[in-house]
């Protein structure tokens, strides 16, 4: 479900559940019971509905990053050993097609991906042969074309889970605006209860408020974790201020043991912030990719304080 359909389930589940809680109140006001019945007939039906809706929605998409991630792993054993067999051999043309970062690689979209790995399959399984010594036998080679095959198999197979991911999306719009009719329908009739009951009409009214918690509970897409430490010594520095650039609210400090792990909240060319007192800031270009959590060991280098001024 998107945030704003969620959001509004939530709010139908809770305003539900508030009034089952004081059902005592209102069980011999009939058309009130009926509403409330039809409305728990509808929770039923949308609950069935997001359940079916999570299987399909997230059920493919582990997949689907399981095997690519396996694609990639293939690919980047490979190119590494070519793209050194290459520099070794002083083969420019070779190396110009094995001259690519993980990053560059998960950064292209779903066809790119496999085209790329398979690309780098072509060119090396001429010269498999002279890669022994890089660590890569003909068998690697056909690993990486299998998990090509079974990438590439995969994406362009889910295109009815995706229909029928749409299809149960609209029917659980259908179901919300029908439950969101019923509770107007007891919004109407709660005056019924506001000189007697007035503390259930209070909370009930709080429970129709439709509340936002897509940002709060907002998880990062990756991790950027590593330690820090001082250039010079290598020593352990604790407490450094870890940020990406343009999030400082979600900053940390390095442990105790000089270790942390920082969270990314969006995709793209992003700059990680390193600075202690005492020390010089330093910052990092990263590459963060949904799913691709990174290691950076960072060193600081002490900063000498200025030295006093004579005429003072």
């Amino acid at each position: 479900m998107n945030g704003t359909l969620n959001n509004q389930v939530r709010m139908i589940r809770t305003a539900y559940k508030t009034l089952q809680d004081n059902g005592i109140i209102w069980a011999d006001f009939v058309k009130f019971a009926d509403y409330c019945a039809a409305l728990g007939v509808e929770i039923v039906i949308i609950d069935e509905k997001a359940n079916l809706l999570e299987e399909i929605d997230g059920g493919p998409k582990a997949e689907k990053e399981r095997l690519r991630t396996l694609m990639v792993q293939s690919c980047m054993k490979v190119a590494g050993s070519g793209y050194s067999y290459a520099d070794d051999e002083e083969d420019t043309l070779l190396f110009e097609k094995m001259d690519f970062s993980k990053s560059e690689l998960l950064g292209l979209v779903d066809a790119e991906q496999a085209n790329r790995a398979e690309m780098v399959y072509n060119v090396i399984h001429p010269i498999v042969a002279a890669l022994e010594d890089y660590k890569i036998v003909l068998a690697d080679l056909i690993e990486l074309k299998s998990r090509v095959d079974g990438y590439r198999d995969f994406v362009t197979a889910p295109k009815n889970n995706a229909d029928v991911g749409a299809g149960l999306r609209e029917e659980l719009v259908v179901h919300k605006n029908k439950s969101m009719k019923l509770l107007k329908k007891l919004d109407k009739l709660m005056e019924h209860f506001k000189e007697d009951h007035h503390e259930f009409v209070t909370v009930y009214t709080k429970s129709r408020v439709i509340v936002d918690l897509g940002h709060r509970y907002r998880k990062p897409i990756s991790y950027v974790t590593g330690k820090t430490f001082k250039a010079v010594t290598g020593e352990t520095l604790i407490d450094v201020k870890l940020t990406i650039l343009g999030d400082e609210k979600h900053g940390v400090l390095s442990s105790n043991v000089g270790m942390y792990s920082v969270g990314a909240y969006q995709e793209g060319d992003l700059i990680l912030v390193a600075e202690k007192a005492g020390y010089g800031r330093k910052e990092f270009p990263l590459v963060i990719v949904k799913g691709e959590n990174q290691e950076l060991d960072i060193a600081l280098e002490a900063v000498e304080p200025n030295p006093p001024d004579p005429s003072e």
